[in-house]
């Protein structure tokens, strides 16, 4: 029994003295990372307008009958948005996601509700522990989330303000576009020392997300397909072991999560 203590206290004391020190995870957000990210994220935004505008099928689900009828008998979809997901570029990495869900006995009045009212966010969505709607005018949304992330050995909170545009753009069907681009990182969260970070500073698990909602009226409930973009930094090779599973693996499960609590939440 003490060499299982003894083993136990020298696992744990080498990863403890193992993990990189806060410094060694410390960068800036590059102008040129951003200018970057942007143009990738126009041209995903091109080909979803082709979706909107009734030019391709409204939802890439719509693609692949056999994965649309699966989602309608109640699978969750997500899949990589490009096949060299993430995509690297200067001094970062682009996370491609999308996903659906089919809500039942639901319609889209109530999704809007939920999606659109940041007031409720933090009682729907797990990693959000603080939310509120900022203003709105008309189908125009800013809110506020405080989010608390964690993966494997690292956790982040993040103060976060996201602008939502919404959209009807056929009878029974709406769109999307939200951009968080001022989210800050907390030092030292849940203490007296907390602060937030300057914008552009702090470790780099999450510099900017993107959202893009399509939902439409189908069989009595409503499909909703999501598709998120977010930048992250790049991973250096020191501490890759660290961090390389907080920012690759959490991009999909945090969309996953969106996915399953939004539906939870329209079939109540």
């Amino acid at each position: 029994m003490m060499k299982e203590m003894g083993r136990f206290r020298s696992v744990a004391t080498f990863f403890v003295l193992a993990l990189p020190c806060a410094a060694q995870f410390m960068t800036t957000l590059q102008p040129r990372s951003v200018d970057e990210f942007d143009t990738y994220a126009h041209s995903v935004e091109a080909a979803l307008e082709q979706r909107w505008q009734s030019k391709q099928p409204f939802l890439l689900l719509d693609e692949d009958p056999v994965q649309r009828a699966q989602v309608l008998g109640g699978d969750v979809w997500i899949q990589a948005g490009n096949a060299h997901n993430p995509i690297t570029i200067y001094d970062g990495l682009v996370h491609d996601w999308v996903g659906a869900v089919f809500m039942r006995h639901t319609d889209v009045k109530k999704v809007l509700d939920i999606l659109q009212d940041f007031n409720r966010h933090s009682r729907i969505y797990p990693d959000v522990k603080q939310s509120r709607t900022v203003r709105r005018s008309g189908e125009h949304v800013t809110g506020f989330w405080r989010l608390e992330r964690k993966q494997s050995l690292v956790s982040a909170v993040l103060e976060v303000t996201q602008d939502a545009e919404w959209q009807q753009v056929a009878p029974g069907k709406w769109a999307c576009r939200a951009y968080a681009k001022n989210i800050q990182e907390l030092e030292h969260p849940g203490t007296p020392q907390e602060k937030a970070l300057p914008l552009g500073q702090g470790r780099g698990f999450l510099w900017r997300l993107y959202a893009y909602w399509s939902l439409e009226s189908v069989n009595g409930g409503v499909l909703g397909e999501c598709r998120t973009l977010s930048l992250s930094r790049s991973i250096p090779p020191g501490v890759a072991w660290a961090i390389q599973p907080f920012v690759e693996i959490l991009p999909r499960s945090a969309l996953a999560s969106t996915l399953t609590n939004t539906r939870a939440a329209a079939e109540q």
